[in-house]
């Protein structure tokens, strides 16, 4: 008989908790036996199925449906006791994505338990990496964040620890997620060879926020990291996921992929992709905004290659996004509805959003309803408005998750060509 073994559950998962392992390796056992701890190795959610660490590889993201453990090994799930509001959540996932890349420091992660000098460098290690996360957002899970472990992160005060988050999965499926093209490993190998090559010319980049930097100061390492965007595949990886799931895509395929046998999967995944319709795929507008913002002012071709990606990742979330929500409409409309996430206009995680890739709207906005002292108010003039959902903003708002408007402010953009819809 095959051995099954467990993976993360999808659903067990919220951004922000904290996933923590034991894995029945030698080097697991040596972190534990020298910590005097039960586990070994730490994570974070950033979004539903989606984990990010630092290992020897460096920061990377992880899908759980790809990651799969042993019966014997542990899987523990914590969550901090008191919940976060939605725009300091958000800022806490984009410090973690953001260090995507950064290299690991086993120097320093052995000093964790050593002792001795204890420099804060900016490479990092697996219990490094979730301990600064939330000390970004003014929450200090452990005495140091540069120097913690897996263990002093299980005994932190602050978190609560969650049900078993772990479900059995067959041979079968551990071998059809290995055989499968996996992309966000591809990716990792991208990122690896072109920080490589930003390296030779700047040994103190860690990950992709100092390219920009990089570029701007030495314009002769522009044409190197325009040629490894390329010559890597990164520019092209993206395709992979249309090639092998166009259904999701392309409202009709979609039709015709929900038999009566396939209809609660592909409910369970229309309902999951709306619920993140706007966190889910924000960080691709934050990127394409500030490389456009890069490129007006020190015009690059590497950045010219980089806006041409993020706008047709900007585009392709948006799509994949609102077939599904069609999708849920047409078949089962009280799901689109109650699963649809809703960014309120003017609330606190909508400045959070449109501060990033619209500032000039945030303005507006807070001009308007400090005139009319009131958070209802249209967003540009301060008339009486309604709310409404901008179903093309990939072309024309990058970002922007909602807008409050009056009637004349919504006749004026949808003759500029801006296709608006009450959010339900």
């Amino acid at each position: 008989m095959k051995t099954k073994m467990k993976r993360i559950r999808v659903d067990a998962l919220r951004p922000g908790d904290i996933v923590l392992t034991a894995r029945r390796t030698a080097s697991g056992k040596g972190v534990r036996l020298s910590t005097a701890g039960t586990v070994s190795h730490a994570m974070i959610c950033v979004q539903q199925g989606s984990i990010i660490d630092s290992t020897s590889d460096g920061v990377q993201a992880r899908n759980v449906q790809r990651e799969f453990f042993w019966p014997a090994d542990q899987v523990h799930a914590f969550r901090l006791k008191e919940p976060l509001d939605e725009a300091t959540l958000l800022r806490l996932v984009e410090y973690t994505r953001s260090q995507i890349g950064t290299r690991y420091s086993l120097r320093e992660a052995a000093r964790s338990v050593t002792g001795g000098a204890r420099p804060r460098g900016k490479r990092q290690f697996c219990s490094r990496l979730v301990a600064l996360a939330y000390a970004y957002i003014g929450i200090h899970l452990v005495a140091d964040e540069d120097y913690c472990t897996p263990e002093e992160l299980r005994r932190s005060p602050l978190l609560d620890q969650l049900e078993d988050p772990t479900e059995t999965v067959s041979a079968e499926e551990v071998a059809f997620w290995r055989d499968r093209p996996d992309p966000i490993k591809r990716t990792h190998d991208s990122q690896t060879r072109i920080l490589r090559v930003a390296r030779k010319f700047d040994a103190t980049i860690e990950n992709f926020e100092g390219l920009p930097r990089l570029v701007r100061e030495r314009p002769d390492a522009d044409a190197a990291i325009a040629e490894v965007l390329m010559s890597s595949g990164y520019l092209r990886i993206w395709d992979m996921e249309l090639k092998a799931n166009p259904w999701r895509f392309d409202l009709e395929i979609m039709e015709s992929l929900a038999t009566p046998d396939r209809v609660g999967e592909v409910r369970d995944y229309c309902g999951t992709t709306i619920a993140e319709a706007y966190s889910g795929g924000h960080r691709f507008a934050v990127v394409l905004g500030a490389h456009r913002a890069e490129f007006q002012i020190w015009p690059r071709t590497s950045t010219a290659l980089l806006i041409a990606l993020y706008e047709r990742l900007v585009r392709d979330d948006q799509r994949r996004r609102e077939t599904a929500l069609r999708w849920l409409q047409r078949h089962f409309p009280d799901d689109a509805v109650k699963r649809l996430e809703r960014v309120e206009p003017h609330s606190a995680l909508w400045f959070h959003y449109v501060d990033r890739v619209e500032p000039a709207l945030g303005e507006a906005a807070r001009r308007a309803i400090a005139s009319e002292g009131a958070l209802q108010v249209c967003s540009s003039c301060g008339d009486l408005p309604r709310d409404y959902r901008l179903i093309n903003a990939a072309d024309a708002m990058p970002g922007v998750p909602s807008l409050r408007l009056c009637d004349d402010c919504v006749a004026i953009r949808r003759a500029m060509g801006e296709a608006l819809v009450l959010l339900p």
